[in-house]
Formats: structure tokens, C-alpha cells, sequence
């Protein structure tokens, strides 16, 4: 009777942490785009109510990509002196407080809470794929599927339910300081997330350990990684940031701009576990990338030529298309030989990363108000997406 009783104390414990550190992890995916999608579909109602002008317009899309650049930086050094665990929890609270400031109806808290809440998210950016790995090695992949759905599905939440909760709210800004709930929830859930047991044995993981993320970028990996990661987030985020303006500016209503971005966000959901599964398999991860990135390709190519003709297609087009996201993170999640090699990685690409995708909000914002159209715009993400699919060509070889 004594073995009977004893002996499931341990695992029932641990099986209660794997739950809470699995919810977790979905509160966390759940937010990671919810204030981007969100300020993107209000981009237009925030500029008539808050009479800022053009710079400010094409600063706001480009500010979480340069966020994500900046915090990503020092991802690594913080995670050394606090732990990945704790390291969230602050984010998380970062987070929730951006995400507040941003209903004070004027243009610098609108800026300042955004460089603050996208600062949070880029700790959680970072340390998403090291969580998996050490709070759950053999399920990596399958994980990765599901909190990038969980992203997709939050980002779809907040491009639909943005404009009629800031109409419910009564203004553009307390709508987008909503969202600052699921923030506070995700924190307050987090705040009860520890390090596994098995973390006070091995020295080589994220506490007190540090990899250099310059040491990743003199490999071939880190270069190509880094390569694709920035690319796939310039063609994600100028579309996100610039997609309602853009078919709005050409007829369409703001909610019908707004669902047509939902749309693209929506597709991700079910496509995600079929393009992690699919490439899974040996030999498929090359196929993968070329699949989602010419359905990129297709649906950039239809936004230029005609992008009010079948814009829930082209969206369909991107949204698959937006799958590269979880495949390069499922290849970083998979490299490394240890939680901190593989912190170093997703350092080194996102923050690097993100520092070449600020480019696009920005650029596709100057190039349209100087060309006074959409169709230079279009164009050049053509050419990235076009570069997007030879690195990511490159890559599959390299990891096959």
C-alpha cells in the first residue's frame, strides 16, 4: 500500500507543471501580435483622432520590428543573470503596461507604449523556442505548431475585433488599450511557471550560462537563418502594418480591410501544423519552403495587379505564405546542443532580424507617400519575397 500511494506524487507534480508551463506558453503566443494587428487595423481612425501626421503613420508599423531589434540585443545577458522564466515574467509585465499606456489619447503615448509593450514581446520572441526545448525536448515541433497557431489566432482577434471594440470603447485608443487584458492574464499565469527540476543539475542551461550570439553568426546556420528570419519578417510586418490602409485607400471599407487582414492571419492556423508536419518528414523540408514561399510570391503578385479583385485570395495567398514564421523557428528550436546555444540563435536572428525587417513598415510607407500609389510599394516586397525564396533554398539544403 505504500508504494501504491507514493509513488504517483511525482509525476502527478510534474504533470501539473507541464500543464501550467504549457498554458503558459499559449498566453504568451496568444499576445505576441495582438497589439501589432490591432494598431494596424485603428492605423487610420488613431491618425484622424490623434492629428499626428505621415512620419508618425510610418513610424507606428515599423516600431515593433525595431523594438524586437533593440531588446533582442540583450536577450541573452538577462536570461543569464535571471533565468528564462523569470526573464518572461518581466516582459510579460512590460507588456501589460505598453499595452495600457496606449489608451492615453495622445501620439506619444501611443509611440512610447508601443516601443514598450513590442520590448516585452521581444524577450518572448527570443526565449519562446528555448522554453519549449528545455520545459518540453520531445515535443518541440509539435509545440512550436501550436503556439504559432495560437499567434495567428490572436493576430486574426485582433485585426477582426479592433475597430468594433474601439466603436464600443468610444475611441481608437481606449480600443487598443483592451488588449492590455490578456496581457495581465498571460502575466498573472506566468508568475506561477518554474524552471524544471532537471535545470539545477545541468550547467548548460539558460541560468547562469551564456552563449555569445556573434559566436552563432561566423556559422553557416546562423548566417543563413539569420538571412531568412529577417527577410520572412520585413514581407510579415509590412503587410500586417500596411494591408487595411492599403485596400481601404483603394475602396474598401475599414472593417472589409480589417477582415481581409484577419483573413490572412486566419489562414495560418490550420496551415502551420500542415507545413510543420509535412516537413517533418525526410527530404520535405525543401519542398516546405518553396511551397510557402511562392504562395508569397502569388499573393504579393496579386495585391500589385489587382488587389480589390480577389483580396480574400491574395490574403489566403499570404497567409500561407506567413508560414515561413514557424519553419524557421522549428529549425532554430531543433539546432544547438544546449538551451543556451540555442538562446544564441534566436538572439542573433530575430534580433538582426528585426533589424533589417523595420525596414519594411518604413519603406513601404516612404515609398507610398512619395509615389502617391501602391504599386512601387508592392514591387519591391516582390523582390524580397523573391530573395526570401532563394535564401530559404539555401537553408533546406543546408539542414537537410
Amino acid at each position: 500500500m505504500a508504494e501504491t500511494t507514493f509513488t504517483p506524487s511525482r509525476p502527478v507534480g510534474r504533470t501539473r507543471a507541464a500543464w501550467l508551463a504549457g498554458a503558459g506558453v499559449v498566453l504568451i503566443a496568444l499576445n505576441l501580435r495582438l497589439g501589432i494587428s490591432s494598431a494596424s487595423a485603428l492605423l487610420d481612425a488613431l491618425r484622424t483622432d490623434l492629428g499626428f501626421g505621415s512620419a508618425a503613420a510610418a513610424a507606428l508599423p515599423a516600431l515593433p520590428t525595431l523594438s524586437f531589434a533593440a531588446a533582442g540585443f540583450f536577450t541573452g545577458r538577462v536570461v543569464g543573470r535571471l533565468g528564462a522564466e523569470r526573464t518572461v515574467l518581466l516582459a510579460l509585465a512590460a507588456l501589460t503596461a505598453g499595452l495600457a499606456l496606449r489608451g492615453i489619447p495622445a501620439t506619444w503615448a501611443l509611440l512610447g507604449g508601443t516601443v514598450v509593450a513590442m520590448s516585452g514581446l521581444a524577450l518572448c520572441n527570443v526565449l519562446l523556442p528555448t522554453l519549449l526545448r528545455a520545459h518540453f525536448p520531445a515535443k518541440v515541433a509539435l509545440l512550436t505548431g501550436v503556439y504559432t497557431t495560437v499567434m495567428a489566432l490572436g493576430s486574426t482577434l485582433g485585426a477582426a475585433a479592433a475597430v468594433p471594440l474601439a466603436v464600443w470603447a468610444g475611441s481608437p485608443s481606449l480600443g487598443l488599450a483592451g488588449w492590455a487584458l490578456p496581457a495581465l492574464l498571460a502575466t498573472l499565469v506566468w508568475a506561477f511557471v518554474r524552471a524544471p527540476a532537471a535545470r539545477s543539475v545541468s550547467a548548460a542551461d539558460t541560468r547562469g550560462t551564456y552563449v555569445s550570439p556573434w559566436a552563432m553568426a561566423r556559422t553557416r546556420l546562423g548566417a543563413l537563418v539569420t538571412a531568412y528570419f529577417a527577410l520572412q519578417a520585413l514581407n510579415c510586418y509590412a503587410i500586417i502594418g500596411w494591408l487595411p490602409t492599403m485596400l481601404s485607400e483603394q475602396g474598401m471599407s475599414g472593417g472589409g480591410a480589417g477582415a481581409v487582414l484577419a483573413v490572412s492571419q486566419a489562414v495560418g492556423i490550420p496551415a502551420t501544423f500542415l507545413v510543420l508536419a509535412f516537413a517533418r518528414a525526410p527530404g520535405r523540408l525543401r519542398p516546405a519552403f518553396m511551397t510557402i514561399s511562392a504562395a508569397m510570391l502569388a499573393g504579393f503578385t496579386g495585391l500589385l495587379v489587382a488587389p480589390v479583385a480577389l483580396p480574400v485570395v491574395w490574403a489566403v495567398l499570404v497567409g500561407l505564405g506567413l508560414c515561413s514564421f514557424p519553419l524557421v523557428l522549428a529549425v532554430i528550436g531543433s539546432s544547438g546542443s544546449s538551451p543556451a546555444e540555442t538562446t544564441a540563435l534566436s538572439s542573433l536572428s530575430q534580433s538582426l532580424g528585426y533589424l533589417v525587417a523595420a525596414l519594411g513598415p518604413f519603406a513601404v510607407g516612404l515609398l507610398h507617400s512619395t509615389s502617391g500609389g501602391w504599386t512601387l510599394p508592392m514591387a519591391a516586397l516582390l523582390v524580397t519575397a523573391a530573395a526570401q525564396l532563394v535564401i530559404g533554398m539555401a537553408l533546406s539544403a543546408h539542414r537537410r
